[in-house]
């Protein structure tokens, strides 16, 4: 009778755990769905965002597509609907569909700045001339890729330490072209033999 018990334990047992991991794997479908939706607690509420940066639903779905382009060339965490954070090496900053200037969005969606600018020991790099379109704004001594949509045109400037140049490098990390020590800048360059960025 004891072995009996023992078991219809062991089999109720099994059961219980059983029921308990599927509970925890529907949890843990349940918060990765949310995160994806910005809606869970502690994730950023990205269709939020939109919505007080005045975004229609096609346009917040155009600059979404323009995120995972970047992501897909350069890695990182999106951290707003127009930030992507490249672990310790800076973020890409991307400008709102129909603006020509990127702007910092904070975490409700407000508007920080009303363009972006290229704070000290940073390198500062523009899709289009005149410091404007996205921006890779570097802070550490790394090569960067470049997004594959940076074909020609393009800025940039050098706000690092004093005298401290930052190289381009071709698709074979080739230096192709020095910048100037720093403070320097250039409002019409072109992005177009460009693959790699290094700040140093």
């Amino acid at each position: 009778m004891t072995e009996h018990r023992t078991s219809r334990q062991t089999g109720l047992g099994r059961v219980a755990a059983a029921l308990a991991g599927a509970s925890l794997a529907l949890v843990t479908a349940v918060g990765t769905a949310s995160a994806a939706t910005g809606s869970g607690n502690g994730h950023p509420d990205f269709a939020g965002q939109a919505r007080s940066a005045g975004l229609t639903g096609s346009q917040a779905k155009a600059l979404q597509a323009r995120v995972g382009a970047y992501r897909a060339t350069m890695g990182g965490t999106q951290e707003a609907i127009n930030k992507i954070r490249l672990g310790d090496s800076g973020v890409v900053l991307l400008a709102l569909p129909g603006e020509k200037r990127a702007r910092d969005l904070n975490a409700s969606g407000g508007v920080q700045a009303a363009s972006y600018a290229c704070n000290y020991h940073h390198f500062c790099a523009y899709q289009h001339s005149g410091f404007t379109g996205d921006i890779i704004d570097s802070t550490a001594c790394a090569d960067t890729a470049l997004n594959n949509g940076w074909s020609s045109g393009g800025s940039w400037i050098n706000n690092q330490t004093t005298g401290t140049k930052a190289r381009m490098k071709n698709n074979q990390f080739k230096v192709i072209y020095t910048t100037p020590g720093a403070y320097s800048s250039d409002s019409n360059g072109n992005w177009g033999p460009v693959a790699y960025i290094r700040p140093c």
